[in-house]
């Protein structure tokens, strides 16, 4: 047996997180049906073109980005992909005419504070990054992505299996609203969890 692998997310709690409510279906208002900008969508499908089939490693696109492609109401200003460190390098080269940040490891700290049983900490984000532009949109790349809480250790490279949606050129892979719910639950983050939440609830639904 090897040693136990660190959780993705290191942030311990001394109570555990709060359920959240789920709340009875109902059919959305129109301002609620979340719809993907059409720079974004644009952009999507001409990533999708260049790398389909091209990237060997695995590669999701995340961010708000993916959760408005799964029917969560947020609206995003820019694209995001998770991958693996190889990945990275894979994709910089495939849209190497868009290529702004050349790959490179990179830390940062978000805009938003985690909430620890009531205490705000910063959220730091450690990744291989490259940066794009694409007919005016910005996409970031994160390699093997790593999260920080606080004084805590970074917890291990963001690990997932992608979920998929359909947009117009084929079959975009997302990283799966699971991840995302299980993450902003570890930092807190509860009114990002009911978008999640209201988001399955619908399709579910069928609505």
């Amino acid at each position: 047996m090897g040693p136990a692998t660190k959780p993705m997310l290191n942030a311990p709690r001394k109570n555990p997180a709060p359920d959240i409510k789920v709340f009875p279906s109902r059919v959305p208002r129109p301002e609620e049906v979340p719809l993907c900008p059409q720079p974004i969508l644009k952009a999507s499908m001409k990533i999708l073109e260049r790398l389909n089939g091209k990237v060997q490693a695995k590669w999701a696109v995340g961010g708000d980005a993916g959760e408005v492609m799964t029917g969560v109401n947020v609206t995003p200003e820019y694209i995001e992909i998770l991958t693996t460190k190889e990945g990275c390098d894979e994709i910089s080269k495939l849209l190497a005419e868009y290529l702004k940040l050349a790959p490179a490891v990179a830390e940062r700290k978000l805009p938003r504070e985690a909430d620890i049983d009531g205490k705000m900490l910063p959220v730091f984000i450690r990744s291989y990054y490259a940066e794009f532009t694409i007919d005016g949109v910005k996409l970031e790349v994160h390699g093997d992505e790593q999260i920080k809480v606080g004084e805590w250790e970074w917890g291990d490279p963001l690990d997932f299996t992608p979920d998929y949606t359909y947009i117009p050129g084929g079959k975009l892979p997302l990283v799966p609203l699971s991840l995302k719910s299980e993450l902003d639950l570890g930092l807190g983050w509860l009114d990002r969890v009911k978008l999640i939440s209201d988001a399955v609830l619908m399709k579910h639904h069928g609505h």
